[in-house]
């Protein structure tokens, strides 16, 4: 095709704001919002861990202190005691010089008891003075013995220090509130332990402490660059202040202090532990406290805020100086950014408008983006090759769609006469197909017949190995049955032969007898001979042999008598060994029928019965070969079954596709005849096809 030329096209100038102004109006607000909200967070996060590292540091400095200070007044607690548990040990045997000397030496090792003493129960030490409370205290480099206290003028019995030790169980020790003692000018404080002898009580050891190391140590604590440390008694008298150096002196107590730490004093008294805000001076402070154990004592830190928030407020005007460089540095950015957008997108404005126009004799866009831009650039020169090479293949086209046309009208002629032959051979494949079907059913229906044997086969086969397994079980039972009747009947007889041969055993004593019996008859015949020569001497004795006679007669009477009784006893044991020598004969008849009679007839029984689950066995092996071969039978029938209903569904499958094809066949026939119309409109679309293109201006190939 020839060129086109096209005339020139204005550039338009869009109103309002250009790509540069809407992308810093329209993303600086957002960046502007996300640098604010990050530096609020941080500074907000900044201050919450400023205050919890500072809480930690505070709480670390008091717990440090706490356990330094109760180390120290453990160590006087330790000392007396100590001392409570020597006086009860020794006060009956021990006099007061001792003592003297032992207290004094406690205290010149303990830098914090300045004076110690033993106050005794009415008449304990001393029967006769009922007070006796002798104290020892260190002026300059002398120990002094004060017995100023011992009268009932001071009466010790109503102190504090005394009353709390009567109050307490052996082995405890308290210290009492401290106190400001105007005589030294110091705050001191008296710890004491009762002393006990048993049960009973003996009064009390005093060890009277003074604070001024507590105050040193107190006064060596930093607490950041303008923090204080403060201490109270339990009742919130003031031991140090490093404010008000007056304020132990004054007995001034922190809930009643006018430089506004009164409000935050109350707090602490009614807490063991935690954090306080105050105004005292116009600056705002944090006070950290926690209490000292046994004696709830409370140490205190007070914080101005404005030290604590140092670095946050520093922190928050470096986050506002570098939002400001980041937003300058953000427009910048934004402003170079869009400039080159705007460039680039210009081009693809003009390029696109060009092919809008049909203009494709234009060059493409040369834009070397890796952006969205450059992507779409690519994208329209993409646009442009393809449009351009599908015009020109659709001008090409028309022209052999139209000679196409003209042959594809002949061709669907010619296709709807094949059509009508296949037609008529789908006709006789649908009949054919029909009749194997029938055939398939009638083989289906043998098939089934015989499935049916097969399975009644198999539930026989199936109940007979039941049987022959219940046969086999009643065999193996007989057998168990009689090996045991066997075994019992020959553990029996071996039973009875051997009590045979232990009457056997027994029998000879009854031959014993026999012959015990003829030694008596012999005896029984002596005796009578003698007993006969016996009443012939006394015969001859005359008168004086009667006596004598008589017993001679005795004497065969009883001769004759036990002649008698050993006749019967040979008799008995004739019979007695007759009996056995018969019962010996019928038990040997009697095991011998069981040996060679019983037993093998046991054994016979036994065999009978092992053949009899043997044959069960082999009988059950037949039923499951016989199972087995149904069940192939009927695997196979299956198969056939299976098969034959394949052939079935496959013809009825066939006459119906058959069906489908002859169908189809009409229906392509049908779209034959609309093919040979739409060759006509296509002719026609070609030609408009031509009328179209002919609109786009293109480069002559």
């Amino acid at each position: 095709m020839s060129r086109k030329k096209r005339g020139s096209t204005k550039k338009v100038k869009g109103a309002g704001l250009g790509i540069k102004g809407k992308m810093i109006l329209g993303i600086l607000p957002f960046v502007l919002l996300s640098l604010v909200i990050m530096a609020s967070v941080m500074v907000i996060n900044s201050r919450s861990i400023i205050h919890e590292e500072t809480q930690a540091e505070m709480e670390a400095t008091l717990d440090a202190n706490i356990n330094d200070t109760d180390a120290k007044l453990e160590s006087v607690r330790i000392v007396a005691r100590a001392l409570a548990r020597n006086v009860a040990a020794s006060y009956k045997t021990t006099d007061i010089k001792t003592y003297a000397s032992i207290f004094e030496d406690t205290i010149s090792d303990n830098d914090l008891i300045s004076g110690s003493g033993v106050w005794f129960e009415p008449n304990v030490y001393d029967e006769n003075e009922k007070y006796y409370g002798p104290y020892w205290y260190k002026d300059g480099d002398k120990f002094v013995e004060d017995w100023e206290y011992s009268n009932a003028e001071y009466d010790y019995f109503s102190q504090e220090y005394y009353t709390n030790a009567a109050a307490m169980g052996v082995g405890e020790a308290t210290i009492t509130d401290p106190y400001y003692d105007e005589a030294s000018g110091t705050i001191m404080s008296s710890c004491s332990a009762p002393i006990y002898d048993g049960n009973k009580y003996l009064g009390c050891i005093t060890c009277d402490l003074t604070l001024d190391i507590i105050e040193q140590s107190m006064q060596g604590i930093t607490v950041g660059e303008t923090g204080a440390i403060i201490m109270t008694s339990s009742d919130g008298t003031y031991i140090y202040n490093p404010n008000d150096e007056d304020a132990a002196a004054n007995a001034l107590k922190i809930t009643d202090d006018p430089s506004g730490i009164a409000e935050a004093g109350k707090e602490v008294m009614s807490n063991e532990s935690g954090v306080a805000s105050f105004t005292g001076g116009g600056l705002a402070c944090n006070l950290y406290y926690a209490t000292i154990p046994e004696v709830n004592w409370k140490l205190a830190l007070v914080m101005p805020l404005a030290e604590i928030n140092a670095p946050v407020v520093h922190m928050t005007r470096v986050s506002v100086l570098i939002c400001v460089i980041a937003i300058i540095v953000c427009i910048v950015v934004i402003f170079v950014q869009a400039s080159g957008i705007a460039k680039a997108m210009q081009q693809v404005r003009k390029f696109a408008k060009d092919l809008a126009g049909g203009d494709f004799t234009v060059d493409k866009i040369d834009i070397r983006r890796k952006d969205e831009i450059g992507q779409m650039s690519d994208s329209l020169n993409e646009m442009y090759e393809n449009n351009s090479n599908v015009i020109r293949n659709i001008s090409v086209g028309s022209g052999k769609v139209n000679v196409s046309s003209n042959e594809l009208d002949k061709v669907a002629v010619n296709l709807s006469d094949q059509f009508a032959n296949i037609q008529n051979s789908m006709v006789r494949v649908n009949d054919a197909m029909t009749n194997t079907g029938a055939a398939t059913e009638q083989v289906s229906a043998s098939a089934n017949e015989v499935n049916a044997s097969v399975m009644r086969l198999a539930d026989e086969t199936a109940k007979t190995a039941e049987e022959v397994e219940k046969i086999k079980e009643r065999a193996e039972e007989i057998v168990r049955n009689s090996k045991t009747s066997s075994d019992n009947a020959i553990a029996i007889a071996n039973k009875r032969g051997e009590e045979l041969r232990e009457a056997s055993e027994k029998a000879k004593v009854v031959e014993e007898i026999g012959t015990l019996a003829d030694s008596i008859a012999d005896i029984a015949s002596q005796i009578n001979l003698l007993s006969l020569n016996a009443s012939i001497e006394a015969a001859r004795a005359g008168e004086h042999g009667k006596g004598f006679a008589v017993v001679a007669s005795e004497i065969n009477n009883l001769a004759m008598e036990t002649k008698e009784a050993v006749d019967k006893i040979q008799a008995t044991i004739a019979a007695i060994q007759e009996a056995f020598t018969s019962l010996d004969e019928s038990s040997g008849q009697l095991l011998k029928f069981v040996q060679e009679t019983v037993t093998p007839d046991y054994d016979n029984f036994i065999e009978i019965g092992r053949q009899y689950g043997e044959d069960a066995q082999s009988f059950g092996q037949m039923s499951e070969q016989v199972s087995e071969m149904v069940m192939y039978i009927k695997e196979s029938m299956d198969q056939v079954n299976a098969a034959v209903a394949s052939i079935a569904e496959s013809a009825t499958e066939t006459a119906s596709s058959s069906s489908e094809v002859t169908e189809t066949v009409n229906e392509v026939s049908d779209m034959v005849d609309e093919v040979s119309d739409m060759a006509v409109e296509q002719k026609s679309v070609s030609d408009d096809l031509s009328n179209i293109v002919s609109q786009f201006t293109l480069e002559d190939i």
